[in-house]
């Protein structure tokens, strides 16, 4: 298990410890008033003077390794060493049993635990989100999600407005209808996008491939599923990829008027030379920002949420919630709006597809042709010189 320490400054709620061995040899006006800095722990050794303000526990609950996760937590970090330095971090995986039973019983032993030592838990990624809100929906210590796709999608809470419980949300979807319209502007003549997704990633067919599928065919645009599974021979990624791209020239033989569609499934996000490999000269676009990037491994273009802003807002979310300025339940689902743009040229010059100014204006990250950064967090390399 890692145990990440960090420094901060900020009130909790005081253990309070009963004098109940106050030594003869001090006196009594030494016992700290109401209101003092102090609290006191007394033994038969002695008297232990401990501030009120103290720092406090968080806990961070992860699902496996990957590097989105990394991502998010090191934002998290970063954030917590600027905002509140004494903050104490632990890491912990979620539990892993022979059964489903047995995996939430050994979570909730953990949850149990934790609301004895920790101020606040952070779960990151959909699975360990799903996990702990199926177990610890009312519980005493607040819970804020993070790099987890909509929970309202998949089936956590009824609203964005908020989970009314010990629970607050953020999101690293965009809504199916802003990501139809944000293709269209990539290309007014779609007519079909090729969708990639897991088969083992229920929350990317979930809040993802559904919604984008059931607006996108309201629209005419046609949808074609690319479903990866590389414990199947047929649904591993180049036999996936090469079977729906030959199904997508049956309607668009010149495959102008397609694209490709990354879903935010983290296993084939780190797949990207792959997937440009297998997709030949036709467009991918990605859900998650983090994957444009310099070199083959790089997605032509994205909108979406970057791992970074959204875990910059449940770092928000987060401290406010340790601050007592607002209750985890009344907090809405954080989305992050309008999404991050990212495009890579180097990818565009290798297709020779032709990028939209206005979407070119629009992006916050761009690459150039030889890979090198143009613009970054929305501001031009000589801006940040």
């Amino acid at each position: 298990m890692m145990r990440l320490l960090m420094l901060v400054t900020l009130m909790w709620s005081p253990v309070l410890w009963a004098d109940t061995q106050w030594p003869t040899w001090l006196g009594d006006e030494l016992k700290p008033a109401s209101g003092s800095h102090w609290q006191t722990k007394s033994s038969q050794d002695g008297v232990e003077f401990l501030p009120v303000k103290s720092a406090p526990k968080i806990m961070v609950i992860v699902s496996r390794q990957a590097k989105s996760y990394d991502i998010a937590l090191e934002t998290l970090l970063g954030i917590y060493s600027r905002e509140l330095p004494l903050a104490r971090f632990v890491v912990r995986r979620l539990p892993v049993a022979q059964t489903d039973n047995d995996e939430q019983e050994l979570l909730l032993q953990m949850l149990k635990k934790a609301e004895s030592n920790s101020h606040l838990i952070y779960t990151v990624g959909s699975k360990a989100t799903v996990a702990v809100r199926k177990v610890y929906k009312g519980g005493k210590v607040a819970v804020v999600s993070v790099n987890a796709k909509d929970p309202v999608l998949l089936g956590l809470i009824a609203s964005d407005q908020g989970s009314g419980d010990n629970f607050a949300f953020t999101s690293l979807n965009l809504p199916a209808e802003v990501t139809l319209a944000f293709m269209e502007r990539f290309n007014p003549s779609l007519k079909q996008i090729g969708v990639l997704y897991a088969s083992k990633n229920k929350s990317a067919y979930t809040t993802q491939y559904l919604p984008l599928k059931k607006l996108a065919e309201k629209s005419g645009v046609k949808i074609v599923p690319i479903v990866v599974d590389e414990e199947q021979p047929l649904l591993e990624l180049d036999a996936a990829m090469t079977k729906a791209i030959r199904t997508m020239r049956l309607t668009d033989p010149s495959l102008d008027s397609s694209l490709l569609w990354l879903t935010g499934s983290s296993s084939l996000l780190s797949r990207m030379a792959e997937i440009n490999q297998y997709s030949g000269d036709l467009a991918v676009i990605s859900a998650v920002p983090d994957v444009v990037k310099s070199g083959s491994d790089s997605a032509l273009m994205s909108f979406g949420v970057s791992f970074v802003n959204n875990a910059h807002q449940a770092g928000l979310y987060g401290l406010k919630i340790l601050r007592g300025e607002v209750k985890p339940g009344d907090l809405p689902v954080g989305h992050i709006s309008p999404p991050d743009i990212a495009i890579s040229f180097e990818q565009a010059r290798r297709i020779k597809q032709q990028i939209p100014f206005v979407l070119m204006e629009m992006a916050s990250d761009v690459y150039g042709m030889n890979g090198d950064v143009i613009r970054s967090k929305g501001k031009s390399m000589q801006e940040q010189q």
